[in-house]
């Protein structure tokens, strides 16, 4: 088979020949872009025609012959949606299709429309190049800055971002031609969780005002070790290994991928299945979304960043006075000079527990929670309850945030900067 980069040298130099394979090789592809803008085959097929003409005119405009398939893109998208706009009098909204992303070095910003149809090649993504691509298309960051970030040079970034965009095409291309096809989408997944679970990560983001807020919190918890949690929890085993005391919240409030599955309520349960205690001092911490079922409102989202710690020790060297200590301390650097409130609660998993409340004008504001872990934790964990005893911390980032930079609403967070 011909490799398309020649075959696009070719075509540039007018080999016809060339340009007909090159559109054998790609007008799946481009039938199904532009299927995605206009949900009409027949519509489609007219687009994509057009769009190769317009192509093999301007093949003289491509520097990098490797960066075709992204450049094509966005000529198939220009075509097609000049079609919608041209018909939408009669038969569509501009609103009813989400915009479709182009996936090249030109594209620089993703609108919460594209990432929901990228939302699924996203979950492909190893951990660095999904920072990555919310730095640069959340977080608008430079190639300069995302160069000096990671100890490369600019054309090292570019080579990398461009591999991280041919990856997310092929990705987006197969979902796209599935569409077309009219098969599902990710049947592994539902399209829910697909999407909650690729919303950025703000805790990566350290602009924003949830970056900001976990950056106070480091510097308070620089002495322990931070460790990464899966977002997918194994429920059923969760609760063969820790009873019924691993929900605390409404069972309604879970996002279920399946029968067995959920994705994670809180930071609590994933780091008391994936950590073991072996008697020495443990001091972790860890930071990432949490996500529950509910109404979204000026204090509430369905996906949310939270920080977790968790102490395991000998009794004697473990006072939960001191951790709330620490726990003051903390709110005092993020929230100087504001009147706090501890009040006693109830968490099936703790012996003791206390919500810590911030006054808000007059309104009192409940950021986090610690408590001491019930007897059963701790010998779960792999603790003696006679020596030892375990206690976790955890935290809205969010609802600090609000509180720290004055935000009046939730859901504005995400595309705020303080930086």
């Amino acid at each position: 088979m011909d490799d398309l980069t020649d075959l696009v040298v070719r075509s540039r130099a007018g080999d016809l020949e060339a340009y007909g394979r090159l559109v054998e090789r790609t007008q799946r592809m481009a039938q199904a872009v532009a299927f995605g803008v206009l949900r009409d085959a027949s519509l489609a097929e007219d687009a994509a025609q057009e769009a190769y003409v317009r192509a093999f005119r301007r093949l003289g405009d491509i520097q990098d012959s490797a960066a075709f398939p992204g450049w094509l893109r966005r000529i198939v998208v220009t075509v097609a949606l000049n079609a919608r706009r041209a018909r939408r009098h009669t038969w569509l909204c501009l609103d009813d299709i989400a915009d479709v992303p182009v996936l090249d070095e030109a594209e620089t910003v993703w609108s919460e429309q594209q990432r929901a149809r990228l939302a699924s090649a996203l979950l492909t993504l190893t951990p660095d190049d999904r920072r990555l691509c919310d730095r640069r298309y959340h977080g608008h960051w430079s190639v300069a800055r995302l160069a000096r970030d990671a100890g490369v040079d600019e054309p090292a970034m570019r080579k990398r971002l461009q591999r991280v965009r041919d990856r997310l095409r092929k990705e987006i291309e197969m979902s796209e031609q599935r569409a077309l096809g009219s098969a599902p989408v990710r049947p592994d997944f539902p399209a829910r969780i697909v999407e909650l679970l690729a919303r950025p990560r703000l805790n990566d983001l350290p602009e924003n005002p949830v970056g900001q807020v976990l950056a106070t919190l480091r510097r308070f918890h620089a002495d322990f070790d931070e460790i990464d949690l899966p977002e997918i929890v194994d429920f059923e085993t969760a609760r063969e290994t820790i009873g019924d005391d691993a929900l605390y919240v409404d069972p309604a409030e879970l996002h279920r991928v399946d029968a067995r599955r959920i994705l994670r309520y809180d930071l609590t349960l994933p780091l008391l299945t994936t950590v073991r205690f072996d008697g020495r001092p443990l001091r972790l911490w860890a930071t990432g979304k949490a996500y529950r079922q509910g109404r979204v409102d000026a204090t509430h989202l369905e996906a949310f960043h939270q920080a977790e710690v968790l102490y395991a020790d000998e009794r004697r060297r473990l006072d939960p006075w001191r951790v709330t200590a620490r726990v003051l301390e903390t709110v005092d650097a993020l929230l100087p000079g504001r009147a706090v409130k501890i009040v006693p609660t109830t968490y099936t998993m703790c012996s003791q527990a206390w919500e810590l409340e911030i006054d808000d004008h007059r309104a009192w504001f409940e950021v986090l929670a610690w408590g001491v872990f019930t007897d059963k934790i701790v010998r779960h964990l792999g603790g003696d309850p006679a020596i030892h005893t375990a206690i976790g911390f955890g935290c809205g980032l969010e609802r600090l945030a609000m509180l720290r930079f004055g935000i009046d609403d939730i859901r504005k967070i995400e595309s705020a900067r303080v930086a």
